[in-house]
């Protein structure tokens, strides 16, 4: 399941598969068309940590959440966020931070 927003700079894909148990936020930069997985930027999981936990893995920026009420949570407080302009004006900024470092690829798109 994915659910695409579009903010100022970036559009973001949150996507929960709930039969493989993974989670994850693509973003892409709308004017270069540069993307990269944020689930693990530091300003997200402040914001998400709460629903990991040590029994949960992580591959890169993919999270496995083994417990599903914990990954439907996961899932419906992800989009409450992505809902706010304010929470979304606060990423863009840490995205574009982000992006200046580098890594970011261009060879994604949705």
């Amino acid at each position: 399941m994915g659910k695409k927003y579009i903010g100022l700079r970036y559009e973001y894909l949150i996507v929960a598969d709930f039969d493989a148990s993974y989670f994850e936020i693509q973003s892409k930069y709308i004017k270069q068309n540069r993307y990269s997985t944020i689930t693990n930027l530091k300003f997200l999981l402040s914001e998400l940590c709460k629903y990991y936990s040590n029994e949960d893995e992580v591959d890169e920026s993919t999270w496995i959440i083994k417990n599903q009420e914990r990954l439907k949570e996961l899932w419906q407080k992800s989009n409450e966020f992505f809902e706010d302009p304010d929470f979304i004006y606060l990423l863009e900024v840490k995205l574009d931070e982000d992006r200046s470092y580098g890594g970011w690829n261009s060879y994604i798109s949705f």
